[in-house]
């Protein structure tokens, strides 16, 4: 299934997708930011995402979580969706914040 980024921005707002704990933390610099921007002009293949639907009790995970409900941990994309999330929103993305 492909979600628009509109959809995937909101479901990291609402608390649906989430990181994992064991995941690293936010590393790319602007110049990297700039280049995924770049990329996504040109009409460049930027890479997939990959996401995991679990269960809330099935793993550990930063920031947050919904009550109860399916959740969508990132488990590849996270760099490139904190940025785009940063670049929309003007803020770091919930699922970042301990």
């Amino acid at each position: 299934m492909m979600a628009t980024l509109s959809v995937l921005l909101y479901q990291i707002d609402n608390g649906t997708v989430l990181l994992p704990e064991f995941q690293r933390g936010y590393v790319w610099n602007r110049d990297q930011v700039r280049g995924l921007m770049r990329s996504l002009y040109k009409g460049y293949p930027v890479g997939g995402l990959l996401l995991w639907q679990t269960e809330p009790d099935m793993a550990s995970v930063r920031g947050s979580t919904p009550d109860g409900g399916i959740r969508l941990l990132l488990l590849d994309g996270q760099q490139r969706i904190t940025s785009l999330y940063g670049v929309m929103r003007g803020k770091p993305p919930r699922l970042l914040r301990r």
